[in-house]
This record gives structure tokens, sequence and C-alpha cells, in this order.
């Protein structure tokens, strides 16, 4: 059996079709998704119809990311600062253009889960960790080895990071298949893996696709995502460029250039100026 296991698309559906085109041609027999199918790329409909006929030709698993959570959360009013930003101006663009009944589709997925298909080892399924949709696990890391050790099966596999690896622990396994959407290490391509049950158990061929991001940059340039969320996506495309994660750097410069004018900074909110200092100072 061969799996394809796809992460972190962000709303970029020509690197998604990229992929499909690439498993159309591998004979994969199922798709895990391990969440953050939208928000950052101005095309949440054109990904989400797209992931709907997959789930049609293919059979899937789903688990929800942190983006899922915090449209779930917002809908809930759990966070309803949310206004047209660099900060959170992508999110509310995603929010808008997409339906309640996709949110209760992110309400029926699990934010991890093991999965078992008969007859193999079963796998465990993680957005960030166990614990949260939020937390990093990077190879090496205290808090990656800590959740290779608690686990009852031998393979983890675990998006977020945006960066592509295959972690070995004792005998334990991470993998993470790295970004379809905003690949971290890899400029302009989207990253992917596929899983091959083996008579010894599971391997995994971690698998790095081109796609087209002037086609994509032209969607964003005609796309209002760009006015109403300022900076924010002016940094998406910089990471697709360069396959450095351009967006918390901008994020942490800003932060740190209004901290030192003694700004307030709530919620998170930091004054547009200080975004506009911190691109320039980055090169966005």
């Amino acid at each position: 059996m061969r799996i394809a296991v796809f992460s972190d698309i962000h709303s970029n559906y020509i690197a998604l079709d990229a992929c499909m085109d690439y498993i159309q041609q591998h004979k994969v027999e199922k798709i895990i998704f391990l969440g953050d199918n939208i928000s950052d790329c101005p095309a949440p409909r054109l990904t989400l119809e797209r992931i709907a006929a997959l789930n049609k030709e293919y059979d899937t698993v789903h688990i929800r990311g942190n983006r899922e959570e915090y449209f779930i959360d917002h809908e809930d009013g759990k966070s309803n600062d949310w206004e047209y930003s660099s900060y959170k101006g992508s999110l509310l663009y995603t929010f808008e253009h997409i339906t309640t009944e996709d949110i209760r589709e992110f309400r029926h997925m699990d934010h991890q889960k093991v999965v078992q298909f008969e007859g193999m080892d079963g796998i465990q399924l993680v957005h960030g960790s166990p614990n949260s949709s939020r937390e990093l696990l990077h190879a090496h890391g205290d808090n990656t080895k800590h959740y290779l050790q608690q686990m009852s099966v031998g393979l983890m596999l675990g998006g977020h990071t945006h960066r592509q690896f295959a972690y070995p622990y004792k005998d334990k396994f991470l993998v993470n298949p790295g970004s379809i959407g905003v690949a971290i290490g890899k400029p302009r391509t989207a990253n992917f893996a596929i899983l091959e049950w083996k008579k010894d158990g599971w391997e995994a061929e971690l698998i790095t696709v081109p796609f087209d991001y002037e086609k994509l940059r032209t969607h964003f340039m005609r796309s209002s995502l760009m006015e109403k969320a300022k900076w924010w996506p002016k940094c998406i495309l910089k990471s697709m460029e360069t396959g450095v994660n351009v967006g918390p750097l901008c994020a942490k410069k800003a932060f740190d250039l209004a901290s030192q004018d003694k700004i307030e900074i709530v919620n998170g909110t930091i004054p547009e100026k200080y975004w506009d200092r911190a691109a320039k100072i980055i090169g966005v």
C-alpha cells in the first residue's frame, strides 16, 4: 500500500495541483492530510474544492491544524479581534471566503489520532504535536524525543514546521512531509511524502515537486488579499520565492522595533508603521 501525506497546503491550489498530478502517476491508494489546508494564499475556495475531489477519488484521512482551529474559534467568538492588517488580515480574508459547512467539517476532524490499516502497524497523526497543533517538533528536539518515546506505535507523521525531514529516534520515527503550500528550505516547490508498507514496516519517501510560482504570484497580485492583509501576503510570496520563513522574521522585527519605541502591544497587534520598517529592513 502507498499513502500520500499532505500537510500545510495553505490555500496554494497550484502547488496542490502539482502534487495531485504526481500521485496520479505513482499509484497512490490513500491520502493523509495533516491540516492547515487553507489560509495565507488567496484561493481557499479553489483549494477546498480540490480536496473535496480527492476525498471522492481516494480513501482519505484528515486531522485539523492550527489554522482550522483558528476558524473554529473565530466562528465561536473566541477570537473576535480580527481586522484587515498585516497581523490577522489574511485570516479574516480566508474566513470571509469559506462557509459554515466548511467549518463544520473542520470540527469533525480530530486534532490528533492513531490510524490503523489492516495488517499494518499503526501511525500517530499530528499537526504540531500530540498535545497542541501549535507546538513545533523539530528533528533532535527534546520535546520530539519525549513524544516519540511516549508513543504506542512506531511512526509519527507531523507537519506545522513547513520543513521536510525524516527523524529516527531509538525504535521510533518522525516523518514531516514538509509544506505543499509554503515550503521552507526549497524555493518554489511543493513538499509531501509517500509512505509504503513493506514486510518490515513503513518506509517513507520525501517528495519535492516544482509548481508554477509565477502563476500563483499573478493570482496574488490580482487578489484583494494583497491590500487587505498588507505585508503578510508579501511575506508569504517571499517565503515561497526564497525558501526562507519570512513571515515570522518580519513579525519579530516589527515587534522589536515597536518595543524599542516602548509601544504597548495588545493581543499581538503591532502598528503598521513598524511592519513597514521591518519589511524594508528584511527586504520584503
